[in-house]
């Protein structure tokens, strides 16, 4: 789980240390949607893309693919370029109401 505001790198980093392919989500801001991406480990197979800035944040990255889907993209401390897949939200999540309401608790 990552927040808008915190920077790509610093989000994988912690990507970095499982390894492996891994779901980050998110909840955007205005519209309390949770938002997920795919994201691949780095792949050596794939053309060495330009690092990402640093001043570059999770919100604006999750913005990105919004519109691409699929995103190739590299951070400083990468040799090698990795695959973003922002998954498909479910109608549930497109929903006006808040988080809390969409997900109730059970009754303790």
């Amino acid at each position: 789980m990552t927040q808008p505001a915190e920077s790509l790198n610093d989000s994988m980093g912690m990507v970095s240390l499982h390894g492996r392919a891994v779901l980050i989500a998110m909840l955007n801001p205005q519209t309390e949607e949770l938002l997920m991406a795919h994201v691949t480990t780095p792949q050596v197979a794939l053309t060495v893309t330009k690092a990402a800035t640093d001043r570059l944040t999770m919100g604006e990255f999750f913005e990105h693919l919004t519109t691409k889907s699929i995103a190739e993209f590299r951070v400083k401390f990468w040799k090698h370029t990795a695959v973003a897949h922002k998954i498909p939200t479910c109608t549930a999540m497109r929903s006006a109401n808040t988080a809390a309401a969409r997900y109730p608790l059970p009754a303790p």
